[in-house]
């Protein structure tokens, strides 16, 4: 079971950027990395790719299917695996109705930003929906 989710500092910087820049609207990216089995495991963020919100809307995102694939390629290309799905939300950093259906099918890390409150929330779906540990590395 994923313990951990973990990125740099700079990462962090440049998801919260996104999110403010795409205000009013929800805004959503893919996190390239790679998953690490310690004492725990952990995925690991290296880089995240902006992808365009579809849906254009302040309550929802989908990714078009081709950039979709163009992040699958890019990740392939560097080397590293498609570990999670960032968006923002205009309320608390929790997964809400619709982000609990797909991440059930879609199950790796998901980061929530709250453009509200300012605050992150890491979640996972392995046989249910639960939070994970957020580390920032400096």
């Amino acid at each position: 079971m994923v313990s951990r989710l973990t990125l740099s500092s700079n990462n962090l910087k440049h998801l919260v950027s996104l999110s403010k820049e795409a205000l009013p609207m929800e805004c959503c990216a893919l996190l390239l990395g790679e998953t690490k089995v310690r004492n725990l495991i952990e995925v690991i963020v290296t880089d995240a790719i902006s992808v365009r919100n579809e849906d254009r809307s302040s309550a929802s995102f989908s990714i078009e299917p081709e950039e979709l694939l163009n992040a699958y390629r890019l990740a392939e290309a560097k080397k590293l695996q498609v570990v999670g799905i960032f968006h923002s939300h205009p309320s608390y950093p929790v997964p809400s109705s619709t982000d609990q259906r797909y991440m059930k099918i879609n199950p790796v890390a998901w980061l929530i930003y709250s453009t509200t409150t300012e605050e992150f929330g890491a979640f996972i779906f392995e046989d249910s929906i639960r939070q994970v540990e957020l580390q920032v590395m400096v």
